[in-house]
C-alpha cells in the first residue's frame, strides 16, 4: 500500500525513488525488437495521476504492454521527411550534446504522441510517470533506451543535467485564458458547427436557499469540499441529499449526473441508509413532476383561446422516478484504510467507464475520510506505547498520505469536472496562553493542518435548535458555517432536516419562534 500512496503527485523535481535500469540490447535500427522480459499489467493498478490515467484510457491504452509497444514503434517517414531529417541532422551537429539527447528523447515518443493526440513532450511526461511507477516495484520501463553521440545505449529517463537544481521534467507556463479554453473543450465538446453548447449547472444544489447562496449557488464542481461536524449533526443527511440532487435533470437546474459514495462508516450500506435515500428520492421526484405540471399549466393559460399550437405533454418527466434516481448512486463499502485507499485510487477507471456510457459522475462523497485513518492511528499508538520514535514516524506517514490523497482528490475533481465532498470529524485541540500554559480545549476538524490547507472549501455544521412547525411537528435546524473558501466570504446559514430531506428555514418561522421565546422569558 505504501507504493500506492508514495507516487500520486507529479514528479517535477529531481527527487523521488530511484528507478531500476532495464537497458535494451536490441539493434539500433530495429527498436521494436527487445530482449528484455515484457511484463504487462493494467494501468489502473499503478499509482498514476487521474489526468494521466484518463488520457491513456481514453486513447485505448489499458496495460503497460500497450504503452511499451507504442513507445517502441517508430513512425515511418516519407521521402520529404528524410530530406528534412538529413538537413536537421547537419544543423544539429553544431549544437551541444545535451540538446541532441533531448531531441532524440522527444523523437522516440513520436508514435506514442500521435496515438495520444498530444505533443511529444507531453507523451514523454506520461511515459516517464509510468516508468517511475514501474521502477518502484522493480518492473521494466515502458520507454526504450536511446543512443548518445558515441552510439552507446543510454536510458532516456535517467538523463540528468549537471545542475542539481534542474527540474526532472521541463515546466511550461500557461495563461489563464488557455486553461479556461482547455477546460471548456474537455467538459463541453464542440458540436457540428464548432461551437460549444451552453454549459450546464456548475453547482449541486442542496435545497436550502440560504446554504446555496452562501456557497455561491451550491456545492461547486471541480472542487474538494470538506464538511466537518460532531456525530449526529447531519453530515450524512446533507451528503445523501447532495447525492439525490446530483441526479436532477439539467432542465430543472441540475447537473444530471451520477454519484459515487465511499462508505467507510456503514451509514449508507444498511437498511436505514437505503430507506432514507428512498424518502429523499421520492420527494425529489414529486417535486420535479409538480414543477413541470405547473409550468405546463402556465403555458396553457398564456395561450389565446382557439389556438391550434400543440403542447408537449411529454415535458412532464415521468421517467424521473425514485428507482431512476437511486440507480445512479453507486456505493462502495470499505472496511479499512487499505481498501479505502485502493478504492479511491482506482476511481478514475470506474468514472471513465460511466462517462463513456453517457452517465458521467458529478459527485464523489467520502463518508468519512477520517474514520479509518483515526482507527489506524489509534491502533498504532496503542501498540507503540513507550516508543516515541515509532509514534512520530507513524504520524508523519499519515500526514504524508493525507496530503497526497488531498492532491489526488483535487485533481480528480478537476479532471472529471465533479464535486468531491469529504466528511470529517471534530477533535479536541489543547489551547495554550502566552506563557505556553494550558488554557483549555477547542473543537477543531480532525486530520491536521496539512489536510486543512489542501481542501478547497471547508464547512462546519453545528446544532442550532428545534423549531415547531405549523402542523405541530419538530424540525431540527442546523447552522452551516463557511470557514474557508477561495472565492466566497465566510458566513453562516441555516437549514433544517425534515422527513423529505434537507430544506431551507423560513425567515418568518424563525422570527415567530424568536418572539415566542422572548415572551416566554418575560413571563
Amino acid at each position: 500500500m505504501s507504493n500506492i500512496s508514495e507516487h500520486q503527485q507529479p514528479q517535477q523535481n529531481g527527487g523521488g525513488i530511484p528507478i531500476q535500469n532495464h537497458q535494451q540490447n536490441s539493434n539500433s535500427h530495429t527498436p521494436t525488437t527487445t530482449q528484455q522480459k515484457t511484463v504487462s499489467i493494467p494501468l489502473q493498478s499503478l499509482p498514476l495521476r487521474p489526468s494521466t490515467l484518463t488520457a491513456l484510457l481514453r486513447s485505448g491504452f489499458s496495460t503497460t504492454g500497450d504503452v511499451m509497444n507504442s513507445c517502441h514503434t517508430e513512425l515511418v517517414p516519407n521521402n520529404n521527411d528524410n530530406v528534412d531529417t538529413n538537413t536537421n541532422n547537419n544543423m544539429m551537429n553544431t549544437e551541444t550534446n545535451s540538446n541532441t539527447n533531448t531531441n532524440n528523447n522527444n523523437n522516440s515518443y513520436d508514435n506514442f504522441a500521435k496515438e495520444l493526440g498530444c505533443s511529444t513532450t507531453q507523451a514523454a511526461d506520461y511515459a516517464h510517470e509510468i516508468d517511475d511507477a514501474l521502477g518502484s516495484i522493480g518492473l521494466p520501463k515502458v520507454s526504450k533506451s536511446q543512443q548518445n553521440t558515441n552510439g552507446e545505449n543510454v536510458d532516456s529517463s535517467n538523463q540528468t543535467d549537471n545542475n542539481i537544481m534542474a527540474p526532472h521534467q521541463p515546466i511550461f507556463s500557461a495563461t489563464a485564458a488557455s486553461i479556461l479554453r482547455s477546460k471548456a473543450s474537455n467538459h463541453f465538446p464542440m458540436n457540428g458547427n464548432n461551437q460549444a453548447p451552453a454549459p450546464a449547472a456548475k453547482q449541486i444544489v442542496s435545497f436550502s436557499q440560504a446554504l446555496d447562496v452562501l456557497l455561491g449557488g451550491g456545492f461547486a464542481l471541480s472542487e474538494l469540499t470538506e464538511i466537518a461536524g460532531l456525530p449526529g449533526v447531519g453530515k450524512t443527511q446533507l451528503a445523501m441529499q447532495l447525492c439525490v440532487n446530483s441526479r436532477l435533470p439539467t432542465t430543472s437546474g441540475g447537473v444530471q449526473g451520477c454519484a459515487v459514495v465511499i462508505d467507510a462508516e456503514g451509514s449508507w450500506s444498511g437498511a436505514a441508509g437505503g430507506d432514507r435515500l428512498w424518502s429523499m428520492a421520492n420527494a425529489l421526484s414529486d417535486h420535479v413532476k409538480l414543477s413541470a405540471s405547473r409550468k405546463l399549466a402556465r403555458t396553457k393559460e398564456g395561450m389565446p383561446q382557439g389556438s391550434t399550437t400543440n403542447i408537449n405533454e411529454d415535458s412532464i418527466p415521468n421517467w424521473f422516478s425514485p428507482e431512476f434516481i437511486l440507480g445512479g448512486i453507486h456505493i462502495f463499502r470499505v472496511h479499512d484504510e487499505a481498501s479505502q485507499t485502493c478504492t479511491l485510487y482506482n476511481l478514475p477507471k470506474f468514472l471513465l467507464e460511466l462517462e463513456q456510457k453517457g452517465t458521467p459522475v458529478k459527485l464523489v462523497v467520502i463518508d468519512s475520510l477520517a474514520f479509518h485513518y483515526r482507527v489506524a492511528s489509534s491502533s498504532t499508538a496503542s501498540s507503540n506505547i513507550g516508543n516515541g520514535n515509532s509514534n512520530k514516524n507513524s504520524s508523519l506517514s499519515t500526514t504524508h498520505n493525507l496530503t497526497r490523497m488531498a492532491a489526488f482528490l483535487t485533481e480528480l475533481a478537476s479532471e472529471f469536472d465533479l464535486a468531491v465532498v469529504a466528511m470529517n470529524h471534530l477533535t479536541s485541540r489543547i489551547e495554550k496562553d502566552g506563557n505556553n500554559n494550558k488554557s483549555g480545549t477547542k473543537l477543531v476538524p480532525a486530520l491536521g493542518e496539512s489536510w486543512a490547507h489542501s481542501v478547497t472549501s471547508r464547512l462546519i455544521i453545528d446544532h442550532y435548535r428545534q423549531l415547531h412547525t405549523t402542523d405541530g411537528s419538530m424540525d431540527e435546524v442546523r447552522t452551516c458555517t463557511l470557514v474557508k473558501s477561495p472565492h466566497k466570504p465566510s458566513g453562516t446559514s441555516l437549514f433544517k432536516i425534515t422527513d423529505k430531506g434537507i430544506r431551507g428555514v423560513s425567515p418568518q418561522l424563525l422570527q415567530s419562534q424568536s418572539q415566542a421565546t422572548k415572551r416566554a422569558r418575560v413571563d
